[in-house]
C-alpha cells in the first residue's frame, strides 16, 4: 500500500478533527466525513464490474460496497473504501481493473461507474460528492476524488462529401447538398447540427453524420457544429460555389509541342482554359512540356478550351479548341519570335534607308 496514501488520509482527519466548523459544511445536511483509517497491509485488488450500493453488505467486494460507505480516487489510480465509520475495507487497482461503457458512450473505470438507488439526491461540494437516498441523512455514499484531471482530448470534425472552395453542381429546385462526415468526441457526441446561411438542420448525435441542407446559387458557407456530453463545442466550415445545371466533364489531353522543324520544344507551359469561370476567375489546367516536348493535361474542365502555349524564344501560341472527346489529342507548333540586333531597330533600318537614297541621289548629280 502506498504510503502517501496514509499519510493524505491521516492529514484529513486531522483538518477534520481541529476544524469541525468547516467540515460541517462539506455535506447539505452538515454531515461529518469520519476518520479514514487506512491499513497499508490490505493489497490492491483487480474487479470487473461496477460497485453497487448494498443495503445488507455481506463483506464480498463481488456484491459491492455497504450504504454509508466512503470512496477515495487517489492519485496514484487507487481506490480506497472505506465503511461509515472510516474503517478500511479493500483497495482497488483502477488501471488493471475492467472497464465499462457508459451511457454517454464513453469507457471508464468500474470504480468510476456508480450504479445507485431511484431517487437518489447527489450534491457536490468542494471536490466531494454526497449522495443521498429518500430517507435523509446520513449519506448512501461520499466519493472523495483526488486523482489528477485528465487532459481532455479536443473535439474533432471530419467533413468527407465536401471540400475548401469546391464547386458543387445542382440541377433541380430549390438547391441543396449533401453534407457527411465524422465526428471525434471521447466524451461522445451530443448532438451534430449543420447551418447554411440562416437555417440549420439537425443531424442527430452520432458519430458519423450525414443530412441535406438548403443552399443558394452562387457562394455558400457550410458550418458543422458538434457538441459532446459534456457541452463543449467545435464547429467546422467549409465555402463552397453553387452552380446551376449539370457539371461539364474532365477532360484529358496529351500531345506534343514542335517548332516548326518538327523539333520538341521542352519547357513549354501549355496552359488549357475552359469557357466556364468560377466566381469570375477562370478556370484552367496546366502542364509543363518535357524533354520530347510531350505533355499531359487531365482535369480541363468541359469540352470548349482556349489553349495557350509560351516559351521563351517563341512566338506565344493561343487558340480556341472544342473537343468531341473524354481523352484526346492535340499536337501544337510554335514559331520562333522575330528578334532585332542589338542597337539596331526599326528606326535605324528606317534612317539607314533614307541615307542611301539620298547618297544614290548626289552621286547621279555629280
Amino acid at each position: 500500500m502506498n504510503r502517501a496514501i496514509g499519510t493524505w488520509a491521516l492529514l484529513l482527519a486531522l483538518l477534520l478533527a481541529i476544524a469541525p466548523a468547516a467540515a460541517a459544511d462539506l455535506g447539505p445536511n452538515q454531515h461529518l466525513i469520519p476518520e479514514l483509517r487506512v491499513n497499508e497491509s490490505i493489497e490492491a485488488i483487480v474487479i470487473s464490474a461496477e460497485l453497487s450500493l448494498q443495503p445488507e453488505w455481506d463483506g464480498s467486494v463481488t456484491t459491492g460496497i455497504p450504504f454509508g460507505a466512503v470512496m477515495v480516487h487517489t492519485a496514484n489510480a487507487t481506490t480506497l473504501i472505506f465503511d461509515r465509520d472510516g474503517n478500511h475495507l479493500f483497495s482497488i487497482d483502477d488501471e488493471r481493473s475492467a472497464k465499462i461503457p457508459t451511457p454517454a458512450g464513453v469507457e471508464k473505470p468500474c470504480t468510476r461507474v456508480h450504479p445507485l438507488p431511484n431517487d437518489s439526491r447527489v450534491y457536490h461540494h468542494g471536490g466531494v460528492m454526497f449522495v443521498f437516498g429518500t430517507a435523509g441523512e446520513p449519506p448512501i455514499l461520499t466519493i472523495i476524488d483526488e486523482s489528477p484531471k485528465p487532459d481532455e482530448e479536443p473535439i474533432t470534425i471530419e467533413i468527407t462529401s465536401l471540400h475548401e472552395g469546391g464547386v458543387a453542381w445542382i440541377d433541380v429546385a430549390p438547391a441543396h447538398v449533401a453534407v457527411a462526415g465524422e465526428v471525434h468526441a471521447p466524451a461522445g457526441v451530443h448532438s451534430v447540427v449543420v447551418r447554411s446561411g440562416s437555417v440549420e438542420v439537425s443531424c442527430g448525435n452520432a458519430a458519423e453524420f450525414a443530412c441535406s441542407v438548403p443552399v443558394s446559387f452562387g457562394k455558400n458557407t457550410i458550418t458543422v457544429v458538434a457538441t459532446d456530453n459534456r457541452r463543449h463545442r467545435a464547429e467546422k466550415t467549409v465555402n463552397l460555389t453553387v452552380r446551376s445545371g449539370i457539371p461539364p466533364p474532365l477532360i484529358a489531353v496529351s500531345g506534343r509541342v514542335t517548332d516548326a522543324g518538327g523539333s520538341p520544344v521542352p519547357g513549354a507551359l501549355v496552359r488549357f482554359e475552359s469557357v466556364f469561370d468560377l466566381g469570375g476567375e477562370p478556370i484552367a489546367a496546366m502542364a509543363v512540356t518535357g524533354e520530347d516536348g510531350r505533355y499531359l493535361v487531365e482535369d480541363a474542365l468541359g469540352y470548349r478550351q482556349t489553349v495557350t502555349v509560351e516559351k521563351e524564344g517563341y512566338s506565344t501560341l493561343r487558340e480556341e479548341f472544342t473537343f468531341e472527346n473524354l481523352t484526346n489529342t492535340l499536337d501544337l507548333e510554335l514559331k520562333p519570335s522575330s528578334r532585332t540586333v542589338p542597337g539596331f531597330g526599326s528606326a535605324v533600318g528606317v534612317l539607314g534607308l533614307l541615307g542611301a537614297r539620298w547618297i544614290l541621289r548626289n552621286t547621279k548629280k555629280q
